[in-house]
């Protein structure tokens, strides 16, 4: 759980089967009730409003044509979408709008505008970043109660979460999780990646070619300089691509951070999740180089930028 107005920050600043291209992708099985499917269309989220709860499969199917991700929230009983656009999303992106003017301080004194309740939501995964075209699935076990998942990539310097128009949400989506269980088993990992603070992203092992599933497990969850808890997500890189400007543009800070267009292709991965928690989400992986990275500030210093190549 976040609970500083900078941490609050975070949360709004803060597999995969290509429709055209087919050579890194997740394994697509039969809807059922644990599988949740989120669309992204243009600059919304389409999804149901009510699912089971217990060991849930999110299918995050990008129909749009930028970047996108649904990171997954639980929220405190008695708030939702409305009071995250109401009183949340517009004193972020005021907040960011000053940060991108170079006033630090005014935008410091804006974040601490935020509500309390804000500081009560609990991360919980959720597709990382998906190029478009592209599907990306992630496998979380939730508990009853609120939900909300959104995508907070840029366009523009406009944070996708937020719209300004009062009769529109931005790209978030409420759903409520039941009482009635799944009943689908946990995961079983091919891949196993532990997530810390201290050491970074550890790997257990160089994934060959073929589809896994990988496990993620976060053995433990800290504040980054960037407000950010971490997280990991799966690119893959052209002989050109500049790992420098990856490592930036996963900032949100920085004036091209989570700016659309992407520098690279990104296959999914899963969010933030609390210390102890295990995710895991799936991925068909074909010869070609790629990197393991997460949502924090300079993750190459961090052990959290890994380069691997599947041979």
């Amino acid at each position: 759980m976040k609970q500083s107005p900078w941490i609050i920050t975070a949360a709004l600043a803060t597999t995969l089967a290509g429709c055209a291209e087919r050579d890194t992708a997740t394994t697509s099985p039969a809807a059922s009730a644990s599988v949740y499917e989120i669309t992204a269309r243009g600059l919304a989220l389409e999804a149901a409003d009510e699912i089971p709860s217990g060991w849930t499969t999110i299918r995050f199917n990008n129909q749009s044509g930028m970047v996108h991700f649904a990171l997954v929230e639980r929220l405190p009983e008695g708030h939702g979408v409305k009071e995250q656009q109401d009183q949340v999303a517009p004193v972020f992106q005021q907040g960011m709008d000053l940060l991108n003017a170079g006033n630090k301080k005014a935008a410091n004194q804006k974040f601490g505008e935020l509500p309390e309740w804000f500081g009560k939501i609990v991360f919980l995964g959720g597709p990382g970043m998906t190029t478009p075209g592209r599907i990306a699935e992630t496998t979380v076990y939730l508990e009853p109660g609120n939900y909300m998942a959104e995508c907070y990539v840029k366009t523009n310097g406009v944070f996708h979460s937020y719209n300004p128009d009062p009769q529109q949400f931005g790209m978030v989506h409420g759903f409520r999780v039941t009482t009635d269980k799944s009943g689908a088993p946990q995961p079983q990992a091919t891949v196993r990646i532990t997530l810390s603070g201290d050491k970074g992203i550890e790997v257990d092992g160089n994934p060959n070619a073929g589809e896994h599933t990988v496990a993620v497990h976060f053995a433990d969850q800290k504040v980054h300089a960037n407000f950010l808890g971490h997280d990991v997500h799966l690119a893959r890189l052209a002989d050109d691509t500049d790992l420098e400007k990856l490592a930036t543009w996963m900032d949100w800070r920085q004036p091209n951070g989570l700016e659309t267009p992407a520098p690279v292709e990104f296959f999914g991965g899963i969010h933030d999740m609390p210390a102890g928690s295990t995710g895991y989400f799936k991925v068909r992986l074909n010869p070609g180089r790629y990197a393991w990275v997460a949502e924090v500030d300079d993750p190459a210093q961090k052990n959290m930028l890994k380069v691997f190549t599947v041979r």
